[in-house]
C-alpha cells in the first residue's frame, strides 16, 4: 500500500516537474553526464536543461490536471481528488494513500493517454497496470508468474526513460511485490485503507 503511494509520488511529481519533489532536477542531470549515459538530458554550461520526454509541458500538464479535476466516481469509491488538484499553480497535493491507489491503477493512464509520446505512455500504462493486476480480488500461480516477468521488463523499459535518481528503494521494491502475494494471498485482504478511513 505504501510502496503504491511512493511509487505514484515519485510518478507523478517527475511527471508535473515539480521542482522541490521531482526525481529529475539538476543533480540529476549532472549525475548522467557525470556517468556518461543519455547525452539527450545533459544540462548545459550554465546549468540549464531542457524537458525531458516524460515531462508535462505547461500546456500537457493543464489537460492533465483538468482531468483529474473533472472526474467523476461513484459515492465512496474515493475521496473528492478535484480538491486535491489546484488549476492556478498547477500542482497536485493533499492526496491520501487511497486517492494515489485509485489515481494509479484508474485515473492516470486515462489522463496521460494523449499527452506524452506513445512509447512513454505504454510504459507508464504497463506499470500502472502491473498494480492493478496485482490488487484484484482474484490471482492465480501461473498469472503471478507473468505478472512477475512483466514487471521486471516494465522497470527495465522505465530506466530507459527515467534518469536514476528516479529509482529510489519504493521503485525497485515493485519487483518483490509478487513474491509477497504468493506468501500473504490477495492484496486487498492486507490492505489499511478502510482502517485509514
Amino acid at each position: 500500500m505504501h510502496i503504491e503511494k511512493n511509487v505514484f509520488d515519485n510518478l507523478i511529481y517527475t511527471l508535473l516537474n515539480e521542482k522541490p519533489k521531482s526525481k529529475d532536477n539538476l543533480n540529476a542531470r549532472k549525475d548522467l553526464k557525470e556517468m556518461g549515459i543519455r547525452q539527450d538530458l545533459w544540462p548545459d554550461d550554465n546549468g540549464r536543461y531542457h524537458l525531458a520526454l516524460f515531462s508535462l509541458t505547461r500546456d500537457t500538464k493543464r489537460l492533465f490536471l483538468k482531468t483529474l479535476k473533472n472526474v467523476l466516481v461513484p459515492d465512496g469509491y474515493s475521496s473528492n481528488i478535484s480538491r486535491c488538484v489546484d488549476d492556478v499553480q498547477h500542482k497536485i497535493s493533499g492526496l491520501k494513500s487511497h486517492d494515489c491507489h485509485i489515481i494509479m491503477e484508474q485515473l492516470l493512464p486515462l489522463a496521460i493517454r494523449n499527452l506524452l509520446p506513445n512509447h512513454v505512455t505504454a510504459t507508464l500504462v504497463e506499470f500502472c497496470s502491473f498494480f492493478k493486476a496485482l490488487c484484484s480480488k482474484s490471482l492465480n500461480l501461473e498469472d503471478l508468474e507473468m505478472l512477475q516477468n512483466r514487471i521486471v521488463v516494465t522497470l527495465c523499459h522505465l530506466e530507459m526513460l527515467f534518469p536514476p535518481s528516479f529509482f529510489t528503494v519504493m521503485v525497485h521494491l515493485t519487483v518483490h511485490l509478487v513474491e509477497e502475494a504468493k506468501l500473504g494471498g490477495p492484496v486487498h485482504y492486507r490492505y489499511m485503507y478502510p482502517i485509514e478511513r
